[in-house]
């Protein structure tokens, strides 16, 4: 049997788009396939040591939702992620950015996720 590869692009860093990228690359993982979880310039800031993440204006009722329903924090689901092998990639960050990862990420052009993204079986982009 082959292995799956999915590759998963967050794009944002609001709580409510940060959540279906990394629910996507663990679950992706816990069934066996291969993941690339790339981050744009603007999802980068998940991967920040000091981020916090902070719902869309209008929903900030989401936080205490999360909590009440016991759902694992944006951290906790990183971690996961890395912790099952799924590679984190940066796009296009500039290489002077002071930005400090709570994981090793490799910087890759965008080009670089977009031919990953079509030899993958699954591409996804939140």
């Amino acid at each position: 049997m082959n292995t799956k590869k999915v590759v998963v692009l967050a794009l944002h860093d609001e709580l409510e788009s940060a959540y279906p990228p990394l629910n996507v690359a663990v679950g992706a993982t816990s069934s066996g396939a291969d993941v690339i979880l790339a981050f744009s310039r603007k999802g980068v800031n998940i991967l920040d040591q000091k981020y916090i993440p902070i719902p869309s204006d209008g929903i900030e009722y989401l936080s205490n939702a999360l909590s009440d329903f016991n759902a694992p924090s944006i951290n906790d689901l990183l971690e996961i992620a890395v912790e099952s092998g799924v590679k984190l990639y940066v796009v296009d960050l500039d290489i002077k950015d002071h930005t400090q990862f709570k994981y090793p990420a490799e910087q890759v052009p965008i080009k670089w996720v977009l031919n990953e993204a079509v030899s993958a079986d699954l591409f996804v982009h939140f």
